[in-house]
């Protein structure tokens, strides 16, 4: 019997229960600025700002291959700066295929995201990197699916986010499937 088996033998001897995203999580959305309100990169004290396109798309990982700066006169709420264990999600976009694309942050970084940018705050009862790895299966595909039908602009809101359900083991059990998953990433 594996380590996981043991795990949810021991914890979960009913099955898991499944919650809603609003229950365990906070959700940000970045920060709106217009075109003359965007900086040169040699600007010390501009925002760097992480837009849609530095999520890449096939590894869900960020790059910081083009990176937008604004003016130190943009207001940026101190919940808009990325923290460790933050998860970077792509909330706004023309292309269904980008909405929903996240990356994980797991390190302090002295940058921000844009308008069309979330992120996504886990509580104490739920590990982030499961819940990154929750995000980038199949249960949010197809919620998304389902949720997002518009042939506009697609808009990943706080609503469609609040009423994602997934399944929420103990910690252990999380933490187990954690190492288990990034071993084969």
């Amino acid at each position: 019997m594996s380590k996981l088996d043991e795990l949810i033998a021991e914890l979960c001897p009913d099955g898991v229960e499944y919650v809603f995203f609003e229950n365990v999580c906070e959700y940000i959305r970045g920060i709106t600025y217009n075109k003359t309100q965007e900086s040169k990169a040699d600007d010390a004290n501009a925002w760097k700002v992480l837009r849609a396109n530095n999520i890449s798309l096939s590894t869900n990982t960020l790059n910081f291959e083009d990176i937008k700066f604004v003016s130190p006169e943009v207001k940026i709420r101190s919940n808009q700066r990325l923290k460790k264990n933050d998860i970077l999600i792509c909330a706004g976009s023309g292309s269904k295929d980008h909405i929903g694309k996240v990356a994980y942050i797991s390190a302090d970084l002295d940058y921000t995201f844009g308008g069309f940018m979330a992120v996504i705050r886990s509580k104490e009862c739920l590990n982030s990197r499961f819940l990154f790895h929750i995000l980038t299966s199949g249960l949010f595909s197809k919620h998304l699916e389902f949720a997002l039908n518009s042939s506009t602009i697609n808009n990943l809101n706080a609503s469609v986010m609040n009423n994602f359900k997934f399944p929420l083991p103990p910690l252990p059990v999380q933490q187990e499937i954690v190492r288990i998953l990034d071993n084969f990433t």
